[in-house]
């Protein structure tokens, strides 16, 4: 009897030993892993934050698919725990731009703050295309966010065809140091040309070329200095009070003046050509409304433009009498 019982006990304890032991190894298995967000599901996320607001369209398939200019979309970088986003949209004319970007960047920010749960180092908004529309105005959204200030949108580095020259002239290098190790070693045949070519240099002597060679080559010097600091162009403009936060291209302000001057009675067409110190707007009326009236409507539809995107350049507007159409 005692034998038996000892025995219960002992099958007993080891049963209870086993479970605790099962349930450590459980809650052990269940600390283990890791957690890893892919650029993709952030760039979904600041999307659909971006969409959120009525007047931000979108433009999908044909050949924006093809060319990946889809928007809007986002192009994310991913820190150890921060988050940098360049976020591009299209907004609906007429809108705010200034309010419509101000609108998202918050709508974006706070999104991807709550569901991923870093920290959001900065969101970029540009605006790279606008579409006309005609109906009501969409009611603005107040949203006061802090802004950080970003570094403007710049195009690719003057020295970037320098980079690859130099990049093809060492894999050129890199060849014929192989070409002259292969012939050393006996395994191919022909002349050194790196033996050649220093033989060639010491039996050189002072030549009349050598003076144009050595100007050519201070040319080159100074002009690939120059290629190496000159700082990079910058694509976009600021708009309105967000200057530091929101850009757009030149194309997408010819736009807005565009179909601003189209909005205009007696306007058949418009065309804008924006440069760096002006804004020259080209409008073809009916030849039956006067000249300065037409003129003085067109400039008071783009006052509302022009104090968000004129940034300092000067109006222009040129006028055009339309061709009467002729019926046969």
């Amino acid at each position: 009897m005692s034998r038996t019982r000892a025995s219960h006990d002992r099958h007993e304890g080891l049963a209870v030993t086993t479970q605790a032991a099962s349930d450590e190894v459980g809650k052990d298995l269940e600390t283990r892993g890791s957690l890893e967000i892919k650029d993709r599901a952030i760039s979904r996320t600041a999307i659909a934050a971006a969409l959120q607001d009525p007047r931000v369209t979108r433009t999908t398939g044909g050949l924006s698919r093809l060319t990946g200019r889809e928007l809007p979309r986002a192009d994310v970088t991913l820190g150890e725990d921060t988050i940098a986003v360049n976020l591009y949209i299209g907004v609906r004319w007429p809108s705010q731009i200034t309010e419509v970007a101000a609108s998202v960047h918050a709508s974006v920010e706070e999104a991807l703050a709550t569901m991923t749960g870093l920290d959001v180092h900065r969101v970029n908004v540009l605006v790279s295309d606008t579409v006309l529309h005609r109906a009501e105005r969409v009611p603005e959204k107040d949203v006061a966010s802090p802004m950080i200030p970003p570094r403007p949108p710049t195009a690719g580095p003057a020295a970037m065809p320098v980079a690859l020259l130099f990049g093809f002239a060492l894999l050129a290098a890199a060849f014929l140091a192989g070409r002259e190790f292969l012939i050393a070693r006996g395994h191919l045949g022909g002349s050194p040309w790196i033996a050649e070519a220093v033989s060639w240099i010491a039996r050189l002597h002072w030549q009349s070329w050598m003076i144009a060679a050595a100007i050519a080559a201070v040319v080159l010097g100074l002009l690939l200095v120059f290629v190496g600091v000159k700082p990079r162009t910058r694509t976009h403009s600021g708009l309105g009070e967000s200057a530091s936060t929101v850009w757009a291209t030149p194309t997408d302000i010819a736009r807005l003046c565009s179909a601003a001057a189209q909005s205009t009675r007696a306007v058949v067409d418009a065309h804008t050509v924006v440069t760096r110190r002006k804004i020259d707007v080209r409008v073809e009326r009916d030849g039956a409304v006067d000249a300065t009236s037409v003129d003085a409507a067109v400039r008071d539809a783009l006052a509302s433009v022009l104090s968000v995107v004129s940034g300092g350049r000067r109006l222009t507007v040129k006028h055009s009498v339309t061709a009467p159409t002729r019926v046969s």
